[in-house]
């Protein structure tokens, strides 16, 4: 598969949406976002809003910002979903109905890659990875921030997961 021929979902962070600088750095023609209400939510409703959602749109890969990724990571082990994540929000604290990522919810042979920038000013990084890497690839890099300073490396990281995984 190519770029090109990837259905991807892209799930936003807290407070963002689909005109996410990240969402429209991912070079797809099958490219999908839906605007999530996070905050005012509570767990249950969003996990159903995904589900519906995966159902509907059946995407070869998930592509999840902080809170997406989050959720990338839950629909992932759900549905058997490579996903790819950035900058994730491992421990949401912005409602206390949303578990933390743990041990088993990443314990499993789904392909799985996250894209760290180490210097987000609003999550530890540093913790992240260290957490991630027995599960998963981890792609590291000095610098960056939140938002993400290279949005358009999720580009590679898709090519590669094209490459290496058939969906």
């Amino acid at each position: 598969m190519n770029i090109d021929q990837s259905k991807i979902l892209f799930l936003h962070g807290l407070d963002s949406s689909k005109e996410s600088t990240k969402f429209h750095a991912i070079d797809s023609a099958k490219k999908y976002c839906i605007d999530v209400d996070y905050r005012n939510l509570n767990y249950a409703t969003v996990a159903e809003f995904y589900e519906n959602a995966l159902s509907t749109i059946k995407p070869d890969l998930l592509i999840g910002h902080s809170l997406g990724g989050y959720w990338a990571l839950k629909m992932s082990l759900l549905h058997r979903i490579p996903c790819i994540i950035a900058n994730p929000s491992l421990i949401p604290d912005f409602r206390a109905d949303y578990p933390a990522i743990t041990e088993q919810d990443l314990e499993h042979d789904i392909p799985q890659i996250a894209y760290i920038e180490l210097g987000d000013e609003v999550l530890d990084m540093y913790a992240t990875t260290a957490f991630l890497e027995p599960y998963m690839q981890v792609d590291a890099v000095e610098g960056g921030h939140h938002r993400l300073a290279a949005p358009e490396h999720l580009n590679q990281l898709i090519h590669y997961m094209e490459q290496t995984f058939i969906f």
